[in-house]
């Protein structure tokens, strides 16, 4: 993948700094500065000195020290390890799992699944293996698929590149295919140990509810589901999000947030960087239960995971 032009590189600093796009004067001045100094800190150190930083900063801290006393709460109430199953699970580097902060709240019992056995071990020797199992599976409904391993890997999937498509936006138009290989595909219904799943993540490139449907089993104990989903057709033949919320809603999941909604430019002749095309996000989804247990993991995970406090206190209260 390229690296960011200037204008990427300051929206990305808005949207994490600010919680929000740039305007487009702050874009432009930000922007030109790079290009004119070539020292991207002085934007982070603009941005963090912004009157607007500081009471956003104020009011974060509030909303942690609440969902910290939830999370807390919550996780006496549970009296058990969470169980979290990761599909995609290959090393991303340091905090990129979307459970991680979960780790504040030990004992875990992580399950992951990758078929690029050489990134498991990546991520084995990165965390270790205490508290994680990770299995080379390539899960989806138990037939045999070609595997596109593509240039960047974290992106190989069961299905293959849209070339047409990625042909017109920044980064998508770099994938290309260089490998592929024959597997066999695993049912997760089959191959995971029975019990509650508190924490279900799927990141398999378009292929997430090929997995679900032969999940119908384990998404009855199931907590939460953190699933990314495509909005446009980045592989040829792959669901969209549609029919995914449909599925889930069917299995008596509701939608509780949209996150990390990822825009794209289109190549253009005059190179503009407007991220005019929503293309993915990360769907997260709750099961509708009464469940006490289920109702207090969802309320650890809603409060250190997603940090909505009232979201986690209603669920904590409605667990009696």
């Amino acid at each position: 993948m390229s690296a960011l032009t200037p204008e990427e590189f300051v929206a990305a600093l808005y949207r994490c700094c600010l919680g929000r796009e740039p305007d487009l004067d702050g874009l432009a001045s930000w922007a030109g500065q790079i290009s004119q100094h070539g020292d991207p800190t002085a934007v982070l150190a603009g941005i963090m000195a912004s009157e607007e930083y500081r009471l956003r900063s104020v009011e974060n801290s509030g909303i942690e020290a609440r969902c910290a006393a939830i999370a807390n709460d919550a996780r006496r109430a549970l009296g058990r390890p969470l169980r979290i199953v990761d599909i995609g699970a290959q090393f991303l580097g340091p905090g990129s799992n979307p459970y991680d902060p979960l780790a504040s709240y030990p004992p875990l019992d992580i399950i992951g699944f990758d078929p690029l056995e050489e990134r498991l071990a990546e991520r084995a020797e990165a965390e270790g293996q205490q508290g994680i199992t990770l299995l080379p599976y390539a899960l989806g409904d138990g037939e045999s698929h070609t595997l596109f391993i593509n240039n960047d890997d974290a992106t190989s999937s069961l299905y293959p590149l849209n070339s047409t498509f990625n042909a017109s936006f920044n980064h998508l138009h770099e994938l290309h295919t260089v490998a592929t290989q024959t597997v066999e595909t695993k049912r997760l219904d089959d191959v995971l140990p029975r019990g509650v799943v508190d924490f279900l993540k799927l990141d398999v490139q378009g292929a997430e509810l090929m997995v679900l449907k032969s999940a119908r089993q384990t998404l009855q104990s199931t907590a939460v589901v953190h699933c990314e989903v495509e909005f446009a057709p980045i592989y040829a033949g792959q669901p969209l999000y549609p029919e995914v919320q449909q599925f889930l809603n069917a299995c008596e999941f509701e939608l509780m947030d949209l996150l990390v909604p990822t825009r794209y430019h289109y190549v253009t002749e005059d190179n503009g960087t407007a991220q005019d095309r929503l293309l993915w996000a990360d769907a997260v989804f709750c099961r509708v239960t009464d469940d006490p247990d289920t109702l207090r993991a969802q309320s650890l995970i809603a409060a250190a995971v997603y940090r909505k406090p009232t979201l986690a206190a209603h669920l904590l209260r409605s667990s009696g």
